[in-house]
């Protein structure tokens, strides 16, 4: 079984050594991997300020599984987005990641939304078929003003 808290300034030296750790992520965010120290991190994170999503730490009996992130209102359409998912680098492709979206989703349903969206970079196949995984189905293509691309998927909540 997992659970979660709440993000707490002593996990961010574990996010950042495991941002450090994911060429995926650090190019994503345009960081290097030189520049992940915990006050990098800190700042980078208060660029999704703006947003009031919630950052969860994810745990079972055996230690830290992931960090999260997702809001329940997002700017674009006030629906529930899932903003990031990270699993420890050791427990990746083990089932956490879904096992942590699935509880997100739970959460998200508790608040009565009937839907969850997510945001996937056009060439992050992995993480397209993690979500396809999960459940999620592509909706749309958005380009953004600098031409990347990003595909939009949804997910019915079922309770």
């Amino acid at each position: 079984m997992i659970q979660a808290r709440r993000l707490q300034e002593k996990d961010h030296s574990v996010l950042s050594k495991w941002f450090e750790q994911s060429e995926e992520w650090l190019k994503e965010e345009g960081l290097l991997a030189i520049e992940m120290s915990p006050a990098r991190l800190k700042v980078w994170m208060s660029l999704y300020d703006r947003y009031n999503g919630e950052w969860l730490v994810w745990f079972n009996k055996d230690g830290l599984i992931g960090f999260s992130h997702h809001i329940l209102h997002a700017p674009s359409n006030t629906k529930p987005w899932i903003g990031m998912v990270m699993i420890a680098p050791e427990l990746r492709r083990l089932g956490y990641g879904i096992k942590v979206l699935e509880e997100i989703l739970r959460q998200v349903a508790r608040s009565g939304y009937p839907i969850v969206f997510a945001g996937c970079p056009f060439d992050r196949i992995g993480w397209i078929q993690f979500l396809g995984k999960s459940g999620f189905e592509q909706i749309g293509l958005d380009v953004l003003e600098n031409g990347r691309k990003y595909l939009k998927m949804a997910k019915p909540i079922e309770e």
